[in-house]
């Protein structure tokens, strides 16, 4: 029985050592100036895991995971702490500054691979004992194309390096300036740098062009470029996404292969796990088109810039600033608040409100000051008054209007106008809020489309580089390269178009929000925000929902219509205007007057009229007033005439209003449907033409295809993203048009739809 007990349990260990894998423990070194280290070992991670899985198990033990001191000498360090780690069975170069430093040793005696080494230090393979790693193809040719884009003429060019480097890769001397050379150079100044920024101000005189490489020092580098943009030198740098490279004028953005790198980091290390030499293994060259780097700040500073072939389609980045973010919300409320258009009409609503001021006063006491001087005729002057031929005399006269029916009616009127104009004011903010909402949703579509010609352009040269790779193989003639080279011409015409269209809408968005036209800001997507709810939720395909909503939205738009208000006011002022011509025929006048004067002085013959020998110099009026028109020729039969004929023409004229309301609510809503299918099947195509594109693509790649057929799925793949896109922001426009047909905008008044939208969750998605 024993002896069976053990042979089941060494049974059961054979089994367990045939089964069991390889543990692998991998250590990754960060720099302290290491950027997004989280990222890059999820990358790290991920990348090494599904190469190796199913063969080794592969560990990533926390502690082995460490970020080196600062400097050369800190990475050092916590290197060779590592390499003295009996845990560690590998370590990876989680960043640049670590991948060449590491890859700069002549003597490596524990397992590393270095995914992001800036330069070439050996030959094809490491030629190092336990070193493999891989780097960025750029290549002369393209750096020097990069170059001459700012300045063709230049000869003579100097290369900026850290002094440790030039000492440490005498190698690399010749070998650059073999590279060099070819490109119309005659003369190259090696100008090592050892931290005496004085010296180095001395070195830079008089040279147009400098290359910098090997800094991995950002303040240092900071410092470095200040000197060298003082001078006016053009400067490109091959810093590869440290952070460094961008600090010069020019340089190529290579982040986007991080995971090709590495991916081959990972085989290479399944390769040597399964018994090949990590010395053996090749110099993993990453290749590929890559996106020119231009530091605006940079061009700004030396006043010099690329030819327009370069700028279109490069990145641009240090810019002064992408300034404020604007929402459509904000450019709304700004739009409310500057607008010209507005402001002006805003004036007309002040200058009618004055003018009923103007009318009321008329109703209010009007007194005057008076004063003069006046000869009577001898005739009165003899007769017993207060007056001789020569009098001089001050007063005060005062009248007030106890009723008027024409005054009455004037401030009727007036109030009327003015009400009809608070409605026009209202009916000029609607029109505005369209305008700013269609404005900033053609900025949106054309940023949209600007995203996309570039992916357009990215994806030719790719093509391109497959139809060189297909004609070297014998697949296709040297008229496919031809042809991707002039398809990339015209991609780029078209990039340049688009970024030109979108400028111009920028500035028609600032021009309506009244800004400077150069205002820097980034339009916030509509995806972005829950601010543009609206009725755009509801499933208004359905024919039952959609004559529910039609009915309702109809009721709504009928009670918020400025237009119809604006007429209600003007039948108003018809009708009073019809009542005043009615009363004119017996209405009259009724006013209180009064008048007040003092005479200073009376000369001239005449008697004066006193009783006790001092004639009085104060005299006064008391008296109403009352007045009323027997006979104006016709006027007020005339005025009752056209007041009549003026209601009846406003009252034609409103229903006329609201069957257009009626109409332009039901134009808009299906217009809207409309929009809201197009968003669905456009979406639809996209998907179909770019499975088709992959599989033309894939199908072009074997030489199964032709390039005709390969041109014509890139067209259609990137014709349908456009209508995507566009179909989109064009259902947004039609939501905002549907919404003014209504006369009232979610945005500003959430509770507008309340009793239309019930219990719905109208956020878009």
């Amino acid at each position: 029985m024993i002896k069976k007990i053990n042979l089941i349990i060494l049974l059961f260990i054979i089994n367990v050592c045939t089964f069991a894998k390889e543990v692998v423990n991998i250590a990754v070194l960060y720099s302290l100036k290491s950027n997004n280290i989280k990222n890059y070992q999820s990358l790290i991670e991920k990348e090494f895991t599904d190469v190796l899985e199913g063969n080794y198990t592969v560990v990533f033990p926390k502690e082995l995971q460490v970020i080196a001191k600062e400097g050369p000498e800190g990475i050092d360090e916590s290197y060779f702490d590592l390499v003295k780690n009996k845990k560690v069975d590998l370590i990876v170069g989680g960043d640049h500054q670590v991948s060449n430093q590491i890859v700069s040793k002549k003597n490596i005696t524990k397992l590393s691979i270095m995914p992001f080494a800036q330069y070439i230090s050996h030959g094809e393979t490491s030629q190092v004992d336990n070193l493999t790693y891989s780097v960025q193809e750029i290549g002369f040719d393209k750096i020097f194309q990069l170059l001459r884009s700012v300045d063709e003429e230049f000869s003579e060019i100097a290369l900026i390096t850290p002094a440790e480097l030039l000492n440490n890769e005498e190698k690399i001397i010749s070998y650059i300036e073999k590279n060099i050379k070819k490109h119309g150079v005659s003369k190259v100044n090696w100008i090592d740098f050892d931290g005496n920024y004085e010296k180095l101000a001395v070195d830079i005189k008089g040279q147009k062009v400098a290359l910098l490489g090997g800094f991995s020092d950002r303040e240092e580098f900071i410092q470095i470029m200040d000197i060298l943009n003082n001078e006016k030198i053009i400067t490109y740098a091959d810093g590869y996404g440290t952070g460094i490279s961008d600090q010069a004028y020019l340089s190529f953005e290579v982040d986007t292969n991080i995971q090709r790198r590495l991916r081959k980091s990972a085989i290479s290390l399944l390769e040597i796990l399964d018994g090949s030499s990590a010395k053996d293994q090749k110099v993993y060259v990453v290749g590929g088109e890559l996106r020119s780097v231009i530091n605006q700040s940079v061009a700004e500073k030396i006043g010099k810039w690329p030819n327009w072939r370069t700028a279109v389609s490069a990145k641009i980045i240090g810019k002064k600033s992408g300034g404020e973010n604007l929402t459509l919300f904000s450019s709304i409320r700004k739009g409310l608040e500057d607008n010209l258009q507005l402001t002006i009409d805003k004036n007309d609503l002040n200058i009618q409100e004055y003018q009923v001021d103007a009318v009321k006063s008329s109703r209010l006491p009007q007194i005057i000051a008076t004063g003069g001087y006046k000869v009577v005729d001898q005739g009165q002057a003899d007769a017993p008054n207060d007056v001789k031929t020569d009098n001089t005399y001050v007063g005060v006269g005062l009248r007030q209007v106890i009723w008027n029916d024409k005054l009455n009616s004037a401030v009727s009127v007036e109030k009327s106008i003015f009400n009809a104009e608070k409605e026009s004011y209202k009916q000029s903010e609607l029109d505005t809020i369209l305008k700013i909402s269609t404005a900033y949703f053609n900025v949106l579509k054309l940023k949209a489309s600007e995203s996309i010609q570039y992916s357009n352009l990215e994806l030719t040269k790719k093509n391109l580089e497959l139809a060189i790779v297909r004609e070297k193989v014998g697949y296709s003639r040297k008229s496919d390269v031809y042809r991707w080279e002039s398809k990339l011409a015209t991609d780029i015409s078209k990039l340049s178009a688009s970024q030109a269209k979108l400028q111009n809408a920028k500035e028609g968005l600032m021009r309506i929000l009244n800004n400077d036209l150069d205002t820097n800001f980034q339009a916030v997507d509509i995806l972005d925000t829950e601010e543009f709810l609206g009725i755009a939720g509801l499933e208004l395909t359905k024919k039952n929902v959609m004559d529910d909503i039609l009915k309702k939205l109809i009721k709504l738009g009928l009670e918020n219509s400025t237009e119809i208000k604006q007429i209600e006011n003007f039948v108003d002022v018809a009708e009073r205007k019809l009542k005043e011509a009615n009363r004119n025929f017996y209405s009259p006048e009724v006013a209180l007057t009064a008048d007040y004067n003092y005479y200073t002085d009376r000369s001239g013959s005449g008697s004066l009229y006193s009783t006790d020998g001092n004639p009085r110099k104060e005299v006064w009026t008391v008296g109403v007033q009352v007045s009323i028109p027997l006979l104006e020729g016709g006027e007020r039969i005339a005025k009752r005439n056209t007041a009549t004929e003026q209601l009846q023409k406003l009252t034609i004229q409103k229903e006329d209003v609201e069957n257009s309301i009626k109409q332009n609510i039901r134009a808009s809503l299906t217009d809207l449907v409309t929009a809201k299918i197009n968003v669905e099947t456009s979406k639809d195509a996209r998907i179909a033409a770019d499975k088709t594109l992959d599989l033309v693509t894939d199908s072009y790649s074997r030489g199964e295809v032709s390039i005709t057929e390969l041109l014509d799925s890139q067209n259609v793949a990137i014709q349908s993203k456009e209508t995507e896109s566009a179909s989109k922001y064009d259902y947004y426009t039609k939501l905002m048009i549907t919404e003014r047909a209504v006369g009232a905008y979610h945005l500003l008044d959430p509770e507008v739809y309340s009793e239309l939208l019930g219990e719905h969750n109208l956020k878009i998605q």
